[in-house]
C-alpha cells in the first residue's frame, strides 16, 4: 500500500484507502490538520443552514412545550441566534473533546508496540472521526427533503436521536444526541490505524480500537440506568 500523495488524496483516501492515508500521516504528521479543519467548519455550515431554513415558530412552540420548566427570561434566549450558537459550541467541543481522548488512548494504548506522540495520534484521530462531515451533509439532505421540518435535537442524522427524536426532557435524550450511528466506520478506522502504524495483531487492534468507544457508551447507559 502506497501512501496517499498529497493531503487533499489524504481525505479522499479516508473513503477508498484508509491505510494509504494512515500511511501518509505517519510520513506527514502535519497533513492531519486538513480533515481536522473540516471536522470544526461542517457544524458551522450545518447548523446556519439550519437556522436560516426552519420555521423557527414551528421550532420553538416544540421547544417550550418540551421544557416547560424555563422561566420567562430562559424562554426569551429561544432566539435562532443563540440555538445555533449553542449547538456549534456543543459540536465543536464535543468533537475536539472526543479527539483529544481518543489521542490520549491510542498513544498509550500502543506505547509499548510502537511509541508515537499525542499530536501524531490527534492527527489519526481526527481522520478517524472524519466520517462524521458526510453526517452534517446527510443531516442537511433530510433537512432539504423533510421541508425544514425538523426539530433541533432530532437533526443530526449521525446521532441515534436522529432515528429515536427522542424530546429534550427524556433521560436518554442525551445519550441517544451522542451516539452515533457511523461509529463502526470510527472503529474500522482505528483499526486500521492501529495495524498500519504498529506490530500489533487483528485482535488486539480490533479492542484497541472499540474499547474506548465501547467503554464510554456502555458506562454512560448504566449511569442513567442507576439513576432512573
Amino acid at each position: 500500500m502506497t501512501a496517499s500523495r498529497n493531503p487533499l488524496v489524504l481525505v479522499l483516501d479516508i473513503f477508498r484507502a484508509p491505510s494509504a492515508s494512515f500511511i501518509a500521516l505517519h510520513q506527514h504528521g502535519s497533513w492531519g490538520w486538513q480533515p481536522f479543519i473540516l471536522l470544526m467548519i461542517s457544524p458551522f455550515l450545518f447548523w446556519g443552514a439550519y437556522f436560516s431554513s426552519v420555521n423557527f415558530d414551528w421550532l420553538s412552540g416544540i421547544l417550550l412545550s418540551d421544557a416547560a420548566q424555563l422561566n420567562s427570561e430562559q424562554a426569551a434566549l429561544l432566539t435562532p441566534e443563540t440555538l445555533m450558537v449553542v449547538e456549534i459550541i456543543n459540536d465543536i467541543t464535543a468533537r475536539v473533546m472526543t479527539l483529544l481522548m481518543l489521542a490520549l488512548w491510542f498513544m498509550l494504548a500502543t506505547r509499548a508496540s510502537q511509541a508515537h506522540g499525542f499530536w501524531k495520534w490527534f492527527a489519526a484521530a481526527s481522520v478517524m472521526l472524519f466520517p462524521a462531515v458526510l453526517g452534517d451533509f446527510a443531516s442537511y439532505a433530510s433537512l432539504t427533503l423533510n421541508q425544514n421540518a425538523v426539530v433541533s435535537y432530532a437533526a443530526d442524522l449521525n446521532s441515534l436521536n436522529g432515528l429515536l427524536k427522542l424530546p429534550l426532557s427524556h433521560p436518554w435524550s442525551g445519550w441517544a444526541s451522542a451516539f452515533p450511528l457511523l461509529l463502526p466506520w470510527y472503529i474500522v478506522l482505528g483499526y486500521a490505524a492501529v495495524l498500519t502504524w504498529t506490530p500489533l495483531e487483528r485482535g488486539q487492534a480490533l479492542v484497541i480500537a472499540s474499547l474506548p468507544w465501547l467503554s464510554y457508551f456502555i458506562i454512560w447507559a448504566l449511569v442513567i440506568l442507576i439513576a432512573h
